[in-house]
C-alpha cells in the first residue's frame, strides 16, 4: 500500500477593520489611528450580520452617533473601555456644532465598506487641552438581545466603540485653539477578504 502524505490547509474568510482619525484645529493638524473597544467589535458585528435594520444609524440619523473631546493623556486604551475618562464637558461630553456622515455599504474583495464621519466644534465651543476623542455610536440592540429598544430610547444610549488617545501614543495633546474650528474626521474601513 501507497503511502502519502496529507498536507493540512485552512482556508477562510478574514475580515480586516482599520480606522483612522483626522483631527484639524488652526495650526494643528493630527492623524491618527483609532483603538478599538469591545463594545465597538460588538457593534460591526451586528452591522455585519443585521444590516437592514442596524444599517439606520449609519445612514444619517441626527441622533444616532456622535463624536467628543476630552483631556486625558495617562489612560491607554482598554477592551472594556466604555467612555471618554476625561470628557471636556458634561459627560458624555459636548456635542460638536454640527456633523454629517457618508458610508459604501457593500463589500467585496476589492471593494471595502467605508464609513465616515465628520464633526466640528465652533471656535470657542471646546477649550482646554485635547487629549483624547471617541466615536460613540447608538447600537439599537444594545444590551437588549434581539429586542430593538425603540428610538426614542437610543438617544440616552451612547456606546464608544473607539478612542484615538494620547495616552496610546496615537498623537501628542495639544491645548485647543479657541480661536479656530476643531473638527475630527473619523473613517472605517471593513476589507473582505
Amino acid at each position: 500500500m501507497e503511502e502519502y502524505d496529507i498536507e493540512k490547509t485552512y482556508v477562510g474568510d478574514f475580515i480586516g477593520i482599520r480606522g483612522t482619525v483626522k483631527i484639524e484645529n488652526g495650526e494643528h493638524i493630527v492623524i491618527g489611528k483609532n483603538h478599538w473597544v469591545g463594545q465597538g467589535f460588538e457593534i460591526i458585528g451586528q452591522y455585519l450580520t443585521n444590516n437592514t435594520q442596524y444599517s439606520y444609524y449609519v445612514q444619517g440619523a441626527s441622533l444616532n452617533w456622535n463624536i467628543y473631546v476630552g483631556s486625558d493623556t495617562s489612560t491607554t486604551t482598554t477592551v472594556g473601555m466604555t467612555s471618554l475618562v476625561s470628557p471636556i464637558g458634561t459627560a458624555p461630553g459636548t456635542a460638536p456644532n454640527t456633523k454629517s456622515n457618508s458610508g459604501r455599504y457593500y463589500s467585496s474583495s476589492t471593494t471595502p465598506i467605508v464609513l465616515t464621519w465628520v464633526a466640528i466644534w465652533n471656535a470657542g465651543t471646546v477649550s482646554g487641552t485635547l487629549g483624547e476623542t471617541g466615536l460613540y455610536l447608538w447600537d439599537m440592540y444594545y444590551n437588549t438581545g434581539i429586542k430593538p429598544v425603540t428610538n426614542a430610547s437610543y438617544a440616552t444610549m451612547p456606546a464608544l466603540a473607539s478612542r484615538l488617545s494620547a495616552a496610546d501614543g496615537s498623537f501628542t495633546a495639544f491645548a485647543i485653539n479657541t480661536a479656530a474650528a476643531l473638527t475630527v474626521t473619523w473613517t472605517v474601513s471593513l476589507v473582505y477578504a
